[in-house]
């Protein structure tokens, strides 16, 4: 009952944000997408760790870690390791370039046309990685409540939906603030205090579990292909560089990815500790139930309401980031071109509760399989846009004509998805490591092509 009525207030919470936001974000496409550009380092902060925590360092990491011991750390590490190599390489940058989505910046190195293209394979990801943040409050909410878990998926969908639709980004980063207070006190706080209290010692843990950096189930060629599906998405991510854009300056957004990084690292620790103790001291169950398990049987009663909340929390303070991206794409990227005018900002809004419902459809096909998931999201963006996005920042003489970056973007995502779906396709190689491959094969194919004599005259 307490944590039915805590969770009652902190939904009320969030959507009260959402109406008080409306107005402020109502006035064009700089203050809904990116809040007038007006984060301090601050609020930076607070938009890129709470965006960056999410499912992938809450549910996804701890049925990692709690499979693969402590190697299963490095899909928490790529992350952080993304978010500090754009903190000091590319956020300055990425900010000064001015824009409000990544496909814009693509289409200023590459064209239109490249700009449709990459916006098409974001949107599609988006809706992915949205689909993993709504199975896994699924998870949460069921093991919390006993809810059936398409109830469970259905509900905790609307509520983001509605707040992000309304407030647009001053809405996002002020229930950031929210979010990212309960995950603090929850996860690092509660969770792995409770859980250091009742289970100190590892005593029955199998040895390879505690194998680091590589281990029986994780070898070298795992780590390689974590380092690409998580830790190149951070540090090319659409919805990671909407927060760097809504920062005030290039200074600001260098700083809140810096700490980002940081902040990453402290919640990962805590939430691989929780895993190694419900694999030491509960039952063997699915590892996607493993943080929610955790926490129902070594946090006491009242403040187990506190920490299921904070994990709600932590899901949707990535969910409606997710959400906003996907709109932001579609109406200043994708649409506009096909319509042949600007798209108002009233249709802006209508679109989060439309790839709400289209991410639930992704959620509910996956059959809630957190890991699988969140595979196919990161693959699909790792293995089609980050190459060509990280070439178009190197010197123009390097600078691979439209249609080399256009191919290998399909290329890439279309292998990495392919072998998702089909794991037979890839043979023995990771997917997103077969995709990006093949994307970098075709972008640099297109650059020696556009440095010869032939293909100059014809173009």
């Amino acid at each position: 009952m307490l944590t039915l009525l805590l969770l009652l207030l902190y939904l009320g919470g969030v959507l009260a944000i959402g109406v008080a936001a409306r107005r402020r974000a109502g006035k064009d496409e700089t203050s809904y997408f990116v809040a007038d550009r007006s984060f301090s380092t601050f609020w930076g902060f607070i938009g890129l760790a709470s965006l960056t925590t999410g499912g992938s360092t809450t549910i996804a990491l701890a049925a990692f870690v709690y499979v693969h011991g402590l190697a299963g750390l490095w899909l928490d590490i790529a992350g952080a390791l993304g978010l500090l190599a754009l903190g000091l390489f590319l956020a300055r940058r990425v900010r000064r370039e001015g824009a409000i989505t990544l496909p814009e910046i693509i289409g200023r190195y590459y064209g239109a046309r490249a700009r449709w293209a990459a916006a098409l394979l974001v949107l599609v990801s988006e809706i992915v990685w949205f689909a993993l943040l709504v199975e896994g409050s699924s998870v949460v909410l069921t093991a919390a409540f006993g809810l059936h878990p398409t109830l469970a998926i259905v509900g905790s969908t609307a509520v983001f939906v509605l707040y992000t639709s309304l407030g647009g980004q001053f809405a996002v980063v002020r229930t950031d603030l929210l979010q990212y207070g309960l995950m603090v006190i929850g996860i690092p706080g509660i969770a792995f205090a409770c859980a250091v209290g009742k289970v100190p010692r590892f005593p029955h843990l199998p040895p390879e579990l505690w194998s680091f950096p590589f281990s029986p189930g994780m070898g070298p060629w795992d780590v390689a292909a974590l380092l690409v599906l998580i830790g190149l998405p951070h540090l090319v991510g659409s919805d990671v560089y909407v927060k760097l854009l809504s920062c005030r300056d290039e200074a600001t957004a260098r700083r809140a990815a810096l700490l980002a990084a940081g902040s990453k690292i402290v919640f990962g620790a805590a939430v691989a500790y929780l895993a190694l103790a419900s694999r030491e001291a509960l039952p063997p169950a699915a590892p996607g139930l493993t943080l929610p398990r955790a926490v129902l049987a070594f946090v006491p009663g009242p403040l187990a309401s506190v920490v299921v909340v904070a994990l709600i929390a932590t899901l949707q303070s990535s969910a409606d980031a997710v959400l906003l991206s996907a709109a932001a794409v579609t109406s200043r990227d994708l649409l506009p071109p096909l319509l042949r005018r600007p798209v108002p900002l009233a249709a802006s809004r209508a679109l989060s509760p439309l790839y709400g419902a289209l991410g639930l459809l992704v959620a509910l096909a996956m059959d809630r399989n957190v890991i699988e998931t969140l595979k196919l999201g990161y693959s699909i963006f790792a293995a089609g846009l980050i190459l060509p996005v990280l070439a178009a920042f190197l010197p123009g003489r390097w600078a691979a004509p439209t249609w080399g970056a256009i191919a290998a973007m399909f290329a890439g995502g279309a292998v990495a998805a392919a072998g998702r779906l089909v794991p037979g396709l890839a043979g023995a190689s990771d997917p997103v490591l077969l995709g990006t491959a093949v994307n970098f094969v075709v972008l640099a194919a297109s650059l020696l092509l556009a440095q010869t004599p032939r293909w100059k005259t014809a173009a």
